[in-house]
Formats: structure tokens, C-alpha cells, sequence
């Protein structure tokens, strides 16, 4: 639950987008392998020993962002 509500914030939704891939996935010349495909992303992210390295750059995950953003926006008047 989230409890922005306990600091008078505006109630709202948000998500947090995590892209699974069963197969390797090329990227800004880089190949990406999610080695915890199947398993839940928070076992794995609290666990130092095996937390899957971070391959991209700050840029290159601005980029990504980016199309997710424009992949997700709606517009106004769209059904």
C-alpha cells in the first residue's frame, strides 16, 4: 500500500516498469541477459552477492526511458 496518503500528498498511481526477457536482447551495441528471468526482480535486487550488474549508461537509460515514456503517453481523445 502506499502510504503517501499519511503526508497529505495528492492521491495518484504509479508504476515501476521491469522488462523480462527470456532471450538475450541486443542494445546501443551491447547484449543484454536477464539471468534472473522467471524470479521475482526483489529477491534478486536485495541480494548483493548475485544482483545482476548494470550494463548501461546513464544516457543510454535516459534514452529507454524516454521510449517507454512515449510508448505509454496518451493522449487526450484517444480510445
Amino acid at each position: 500500500m502506499n502510504n503517501a496518503y499519511r503526508d497529505n500528498e495528492p492521491a495518484h498511481v504509479h508504476f515501476h516498469f521491469i522488462p523480462r526477457y527470456k532471450n538475450t536482447i541486443d542494445i546501443f551495441n551491447k547484449t543484454f541477459i536477464d539471468k534472473h528471468f522467471g524470479y521475482n526482480f526483489y529477491k534478486w535486487n536485495n541480494d548483493k552477492l548475485n544482483k545482476q550488474k548494470d550494463i548501461f549508461t546513464k544516457e543510454e537509460k535516459e534514452i529507454i526511458f524516454n521510449l517507454i515514456k512515449k510508448e505509454f503517453s496518451i493522449k487526450i481523445g484517444d480510445k
